[in-house]
């Protein structure tokens, strides 16, 4: 990560220099040209006016001294009159346009007396002026043509650019430190999570991380702490329930086989082998309960496509659960109280998940009842009670807890775990506590 980082930290960097030392280098040039431009024409228009025109103007010293007075700006300046039949009547450079000679540069013909060409050309080499002069007292006409060679613009130019050059490499030479340096920072915290995810692969939960960055970064290192810490607790508990469950499989399975070795090995008197099968069978039935719970339990850890959902009368769902528990009632010997509230008692949830939650609720309060279960329901509220010794209040915490029973009084202790995961997944609250006088009361409470 830090590699592609990097390189592509490098690669605008290097990209944003060369665009911007090439913007500077053409209007560096485009400025340089045009300012020369405007000088030749003052001095030009100037020269046009003042006597200077009057006499001859011969040696480029005169000339250019009389430019540097006039513009000073400009190292090097050139100049040539010509009449209107290219007739050369002076020139600073006497060798290339001398005087009476014919003027064979069209360039500058059509610059100084053509009515289609602009007052100024900027060639590859040279830039020129032109400006129409009076000449003598017989009021001659003439062109002043005043031309610069671009090559000390040129130098100049370079000048300049190798000047930005050194600032160029000067800046990419800090761009880069300082943007190693940036990178590392960003990139180390990065570096810290990623090892930490692989911890958490690994299932090692104890180490914390340590990343103080005082931005979104450090909040992500909370936050994977936090979820550590909750994948120890998820790791810690499903370590126990396996215990658990292997313990609760362990006592049929030890019957069972104890049993079923003694009746081989005829241990057991004939007269007894009816009483040691009904034993065995019972032990059977109590496993293959205790696995359908197991499986059941998986599946409300699950996706919600579990669920069907669609409107549920609690009202109606209570009398199919009372019913159902009934014989359990009647056999041992406790009566069931049913009180319902006129009023909303329609909810969104899965018909069959809801009366195996009721059936939960209902068997644990006969287990532990001594005379009668109530069973009141309004607005969307269920509340059950019974008589029985109530629950231990250290243990208010953990009654939801896979495999935990009271006192060891029978049972998986999976039934309220299942329940809790019943009402969860309807969007619904589920809390136990004691009544006044003594009893259990379980509350559920689903939206409206």
């Amino acid at each position: 990560m830090f590699k592609r980082i990097f390189t592509g930290y490098l690669a605008v960097l290097v990209i944003s220099f060369t665009v911007l030392a090439l913007a500077f280098s053409l209007t560096v040039r485009y400025y340089l040209i045009t300012d020369t431009v405007q000088s030749l024409y003052r001095v030009a228009e100037t020269l046009s006016a003042s006597a200077v025109v009057d006499r001859r103007m011969h040696g480029s010293s005169q000339m250019r001294g009389a430019f540097f007075d006039l513009a000073n700006r400009i190292a090097y300046a050139d100049y040539v009159l010509i009449k209107p039949d290219g007739t050369i009547l002076d020139s600073s450079d006497l060798e290339v346009y001398p005087p009476g000679a014919k003027m064979l540069n069209e360039t500058f013909m059509d610059l100084a007396f053509s009515n289609e060409s602009s007052e100024s050309i900027v060639e590859r080499d040279r830039v020129a002026v032109s400006f129409p002069v009076i000449r003598g007292s017989d009021r001659e006409e003439a062109a002043l043509v005043l031309y610069s060679q671009l090559d000390m613009l040129t130098q100049l130019n370079r000048s300049i650019m190798g000047i930005l050059g050194f600032a160029v490499l000067v800046g990419i030479i800090v761009s880069v430190l300082s943007g190693f340096f940036v990178t590392r920072l960003v990139v180390g915290p990065l570096q810290q999570l990623k090892s930490k995810a692989n911890q958490l692969a690994r299932r090692e939960f104890s180490e914390k991380l340590e990343i103080n960055t005082g931005d979104e970064i450090e909040e992500l290192a909370d936050t994977f702490n936090e979820m550590a810490g909750q994948l120890a607790d998820y790791d810690l508990s499903q370590k126990d329930f396996f215990q658990k469950a292997s313990h609760e499989l362990k006592t049929p399975l030890m019957s069972i086989q104890g049993y079923a070795e003694a009746l081989k090995d005829g241990i057991i008197p004939e007269d007894e082998n009816e009483q040691v099968l009904d034993i065995i069978i019972r032990e059977s039935g109590h496993m293959k309960a205790l696995v359908d719970q197991f499986i059941y339990l998986s599946k409300m850890e699950t996706v919600r496509e579990y669920y069907k959902f669609e409107p549920v009368a609690l009202d109606e769902a209570i009398k199919e659960a009372v019913d159902a528990v009934n014989s359990l009632a009647l056999e041992k010997r406790l009566s069931i109280k049913t009180s319902i509230t006129p009023g909303n008692n329609v909810i969104e949830g899965d018909p069959e998940k809801i009366h195996r939650l009721l059936l939960n609720i209902l068997s644990n309060a006969l287990h532990y009842a001594h005379n009668k279960v109530s069973v009141y329901i309004n607005n969307c509220k269920i509340v059950v009670e019974d008589d029985g010794p109530g629950f231990d209040s250290k243990n208010l915490e953990k009654i939801f807890d896979p495999f935990f029973h009271e006192n060891n009084n029978g049972g998986t202790g999976l039934g309220l775990a299942i329940s809790r995961a019943i009402v969860e997944k309807h969007s619904g609250t589920i809390n136990v506590n004691n009544k006044p006088g003594g009893g259990a009361r379980i509350s559920i409470s689903f939206p409206e």
